[in-house]
């Protein structure tokens, strides 16, 4: 049986095909396209219209490159989709192009398919903790032997912070920013208890782009390939590191930072204070970085 999943997101738009048989998943495609959805949802609370074609538009394209392989397509949304106020004239817009619908997940169905995906083919037991920051949220999860025992989403992610705190600088970003924008992450991240989360012992994995971009720009990847950074860690230090790098350079300066996709060259700044501030949240020197998420967890779904 060949599934596609089609995972539209506040920053991205990510597909994955897969043979599934026996239970284990055959990836044949994997790709991701940022569209930028949740484009000015902090201040305006609707999606923009220019977003949603351009959004729409990528769907359309990815919808019909999985109908080639005659796969079963499920499409899910997440964040952007679950708060915009107008989101149903976009799932509208996709049904009409494509003949699709789009089921938009709550958070914590978003998470806890999230953590299934993450989990799968790792070779760890006991407490496993997987933190997923995407573009408009980010989900906590907490869960052993294959079942999840507790999830939070706490509505902050790469754009929505990054919009907040560092869109208005085209230029290298002071010190007193990237401090007001930890000092906001830290603080939704206690009104949403997620220090509650901290278990001696646990396994903490990390989801993402965000994550997954660090990861390439740690070990200087030139060519971007994701699934050559599965499995690698990436510590509190490399992350402090990384803002200070970030942040005392220019948006195109960032562009060309190796290992780094140009794509989220605007947003990486904001992932690194939210993944740095779920790490020091969790108590955790370190994160295991996983490629799967969402998209896999619902490939692995009968």
């Amino acid at each position: 049986m060949i599934k596609a999943v089609i995972d539209i997101g506040s920053n991205s738009i990510k597909m994955r095909i897969a043979r599934i048989e026996n239970g284990r998943i055959n990836v044949i495609r994997d790709e991701t396209e940022v569209v930028r959805l949740g484009r000015g949802m902090s201040s305006t609370g609707v999606l923009l219209e220019d977003s949603m074609k351009t959004a729409c538009e990528t769907v359309t394209k990815m919808a019909r490159r999985a109908e080639k392989y005659a796969a079963d397509i499920f499409i899910v949304g997440t964040m952007a989709l679950r708060t915009a106020k107008n989101s149903e004239n976009f799932v509208k817009l996709i049904r009409e192009n494509t003949g699709l619908e789009v089921h938009i997940f709550s958070g914590e169905d978003e998470a806890k398919f999230s953590w299934r995906g993450a989990v799968d083919g790792f070779d760890i037991h006991g407490n496993i903790i997987m933190f997923d920051t995407g573009g408009g949220s980010t989900e906590f999860v907490s869960g052993s032997n294959g079942a999840v025992n507790k999830i939070v989403s706490v509505p902050i992610g790469a754009v929505n912070l990054s919009e907040r705190f560092f869109y208005e600088h085209d230029r290298p970003i002071k010190k007193k920013f990237c401090d007001e924008a930890v000092s906001h992450v830290t603080n939704l991240f206690m009104d949403y208890k997620i220090d509650e989360f901290r278990a001696s012992q646990s396994h903490i994995i990390g989801v993402g782009g965000g994550v997954v971009a660090m990861a390439g720009v740690k070990f200087a990847c030139e060519n971007f390939m994701p699934s050559k950074l599965h499995g690698s860690v990436l510590t509190q230090r490399d992350i402090v590191q990384q803002i200070r790098m970030y942040s005392s350079l220019t948006l195109s300066e960032r562009e060309n930072v190796i290992g780094l996709p140009k794509s989220r060259a605007d947003v990486i700044l904001g992932s690194a204070c939210i993944v740095l501030e779920a790490l020091r949240m969790l108590d955790a020197p370190a994160c295991i970085v996983s490629i799967n998420g969402l998209r896999h967890g619902l490939l692995l779904a009968e």
